[in-house]
């Protein structure tokens, strides 16, 4: 009988992990997108409340926790104004640049889109050494139709490491403008929420 209850309580925990380790596609997003000449798959999702989602991929050769580039699709349910949506999003960027001169950030405007270009960074605590720096390319879409009303966010993010940093910012200088192109011409997903 002990050997029985100890087998249960070494199983259920295991089961728990794998659990935990499920990725859901919440937004019914089909297959793998491809961006940039690469492909990228579904990792990780979360469902934190009733009216956020949010789903990042990465290609098969990249590890979550230290990724060159991911693909984020995100989507808030409700009724939104854009422009509120990017400016919240700029007030913030704008507060954590008082603390770090790195942060950057532009705004395009494309019909009933908003692209969120942006730069942050992860700095040592002495602040003399940028640990990572990571480019976003938001791009902000109110999606209007009958079942799923709300924002569509889909996104590009980029990091450099220490051991590639000079690379990371070379590309940054050369590809900026094509990156922005990139993200803002691709078709977006329809999403449907499961």
């Amino acid at each position: 009988m002990k050997i029985k209850i100890l087998i249960l309580l070494l199983i259920i925990p295991l089961l728990y992990v794998n659990a935990q380790n499920k990725v859901n596609d919440y937004l019914n997003i089909p297959g793998s997108i491809k961006l940039n000449q690469k492909e990228y798959n579904l990792v990780w999702s979360s469902h934190p409340n009733e009216n956020y989602f949010k789903q990042e991929y990465i290609s098969s050769h990249e590890n979550i926790n230290k990724y060159n580039s991911m693909v984020l699709v995100d989507f808030v349910k409700g009724d939104f104004n854009i422009k509120d949506v990017v400016d919240q999003k700029v007030a913030e960027l704008q507060e954590m640049k008082k603390a770090n001169p790195v942060i950057n950030y532009q705004i395009f405007e494309n019909k009933e889109e908003y692209i969120l270009d942006f730069l942050i960074s992860e700095n040592s605590k002495d602040g003399k050494e940028i640990l990572i720096a990571e480019r976003n390319i938001y791009r902000y879409k109110i999606i209007s139709n009958a079942k799923n009303k709300g924002v569509l966010l889909f996104a590009l993010s980029e990091r450099g490491y220490p051991e590639n940093m000079d690379s990371f910012f070379n590309n940054l200088k050369t590809n900026s403008s094509k990156l922005i192109e990139t993200v803002g011409n691709y078709k977006l997903p329809d999403i449907e929420i499961k």
